[in-house]
């Protein structure tokens, strides 16, 4: 699983940035996931992404109390 934000395709100026950086180094153009495994069905990194969103908000809430 991967936690957001990814970079899976060249179409965000950040994508491109990344890609232009990183590209001679690694062998992935930059990207550090295909397109096809962050937009499949069986991906859930979406899912972690909100489930980490609420550890957040927990964290936070418990150092402010």
């Amino acid at each position: 699983m991967h936690f957001l934000p990814s970079f899976h395709d060249l179409n965000t100026t950040i994508g491109e940035e990344t890609n232009d950086k990183f590209s001679d180094k690694y062998e992935l153009n930059g990207q550090e996931v295909s397109e096809e495994v962050f937009l499949s069905h069986q991906s859930k990194v979406f899912d972690e992404a909100e489930n980490r969103m609420h550890t957040i908000k927990a964290i936070m809430y418990a150092t402010l109390k």
